[in-house]
């Protein structure tokens, strides 16, 4: 009689391991072919990566995304599971890049005379919307970081999901500055020490690639950065 009820109380644990498993693991929401933001953006093809806690990180055709949760949706926001607390650990995320950004003007001096308005208003050109996947690789992430006395660099992670190793240049790539410039990539610097100088890189087959991007010798407070083709 022992050994028959020990071996029930056994089998009654392995039957609630998998439950147990099961109900610690929440997938994050599937990719939504269009989302609308409150203040106004519309991304499509979008996959959320991570949660950050009060935001999230998104994948999608406009580029690496961080998004306040305060702009989400309601139905977005409710899909999300819920954070476990982490440690303080630094990120290297790309922070949200707004392209509607503009700087505010300076309110009027007292008693000065208001300016004439314009004839007519011009509508700037569309901006081209951003490629997400250039000879089948990917800019996983960026991280600002200067070179020397260049100031304006960026360390770039692209993945190459191909099946043959990938040629780029540095002209390839391109960073948007908070205030909505675009900067074409001017020089490639192999991350290892000591740093060299490359007209061009490989991308090897199925894995990743980490370089040095420099943009401007000034320093810029880059917001994105992404496929310049």
């Amino acid at each position: 009689m022992r050994l028959r009820a020990c071996t029930v109380i056994f089998a009654s644990s392995l039957a609630l391991m998998p439950v147990a498993a099961g109900a610690a693991e929440t997938p994050l929401p599937a990719a939504m072919a269009t989302l609308a933001l409150k203040d106004g953006r519309i991304l499509h093809n979008v996959r959320v990566m991570s949660d950050e806690g009060a935001s999230v990180v998104v994948r999608a055709d406009e580029g690496l995304l961080k998004i306040s949760k305060a702009d989400l949706p309601q139905a977005v926001t409710s899909a999300l599971p819920e954070k476990a607390p982490t440690s303080d650990t630094p990120e290297y995320v790309m922070q949200r890049f707004d392209p509607n950004q503009a700087p505010e003007a300076p309110p009027p001096e007292p008693g000065a005379k208001p300016k004439a308005k314009p004839a007519a208003i011009v509508t700037p050109a569309p901006r081209p919307a951003a490629i997400a996947v250039y000879k089948g690789c990917t800019i996983i992430s960026f991280e600002k970081k200067s070179f020397e006395n260049v100031l304006g660099c960026a360390l770039v992670v692209i993945q190459n999901d191909s099946d043959e190793n990938t040629q780029i240049r540095a002209a390839d790539f391109a960073c948007i500055t908070a205030d909505g410039q675009r900067h074409i990539g001017r020089n490639l610097f192999a991350n290892t020490f000591p740093p060299s100088v490359k007209r061009r890189e490989y991308v090897p087959s199925h894995g990743q690639l980490e370089d040095i991007v420099t943009f401007s010798n000034d320093n810029l407070d880059i917001s994105s950065v992404q496929w310049s083709r």
